[in-house]
């Protein structure tokens, strides 16, 4: 099998910059997004470290021959995590900069894609006209439905809806959240910032996505579907498909 792949960012219609990023490194079956966040476009600065972090990661053999994709994943966003710590740490004006992530490493020999994460970018996994998120958000309001799963709607809308409880860059070390999905043939997987999944819905991700096999194509309608809802957030995505075949391919976006 072989995962191919096409990503989009785009900065929405409400904010001055992108502070998104979106990795696509076929050679090794990687991709990423990131959700970058501070001020002085600091965000923009850690979701780019996030992104090459991971990419350098993979291209520099830094990792022993014999270590598997998932752990060699979860190794090069801690690594990234390590590195946006640091700049945030020497630049006063990077100060308290950080970014979401969520990566994603095919392993064909395994039949299996590694997902690690850290905030409130998710994973979805589309199989067979059913869309399931494969990712739990790390944030004020996730966290309470865990401890108090019996909250009322009441009590839940008087929650921020996002404010973050983990990201790369906060502190020295981050406790990233990993998993690994069996694949089939015709899988798709969704990586996202939440200025997708705030704004659009499982429904219409599936519809999307069943309606357009062509992943740049489905790219950009759930950007533009994302923007015509207001679109008050940077939007990113990548689609991953997993088919039978050889070697890896990724497509450019549009």
């Amino acid at each position: 099998m072989r995962a191919i792949a096409a990503g989009l960012s785009d900065i929405g219609r409400a904010r001055l910059h992108n502070e998104d990023r979106f990795l696509l490194l076929p050679e090794y079956s990687v991709f990423l997004v990131a959700d970058g966040m501070g001020g002085h476009r600091s965000g923009e600065v850690a979701s780019r470290i996030a992104a090459s972090t991971v990419a350098s990661y993979f291209r520099g053999n830094h990792a022993p021959p014999d270590e598997r994709p998932g752990a060699r994943l979860t190794a090069a966003v801690v690594e990234a995590n390590a590195r946006i710590f640091a700049r945030a740490g020497d630049s006063r004006a990077h100060r308290g900069m950080g970014t979401t992530v969520v990566a994603a490493a095919f392993a064909p020999e395994e039949q299996t894609l590694h997902v690690v994460h850290a905030g409130d970018s998710r994973c979805y996994l589309l199989r067979q006209h059913h869309l399931k998120q494969l990712t739990r958000d790390h944030s004020l309001l996730e966290d309470a439905l865990r401890e108090r799963p019996d909250l009322s709607p009441r009590d839940l809308a008087y929650l921020p809806r996002n404010v973050i409880t983990r990201a790369l860059g906060i502190s020295a070390t981050v406790d990233a959240d990993a998993c690994a999905e069996p694949t089939r043939p015709g899988d798709v997987f969704v990586l996202c910032s939440d200025g997708l999944h705030g704004f659009i819905d499982e429904t219409d991700i599936t519809r999307i996505l069943d309606d357009q096999p062509v992943l740049t194509e489905a790219c950009a309608h759930l950007v533009a579907l994302a923007n015509e809802r207001g679109g008050r957030d940077n939007i990113t995505v990548v689609l991953i498909r997993i088919e039978d075949g050889g070697a890896p391919w990724t497509p450019a976006a549009p």
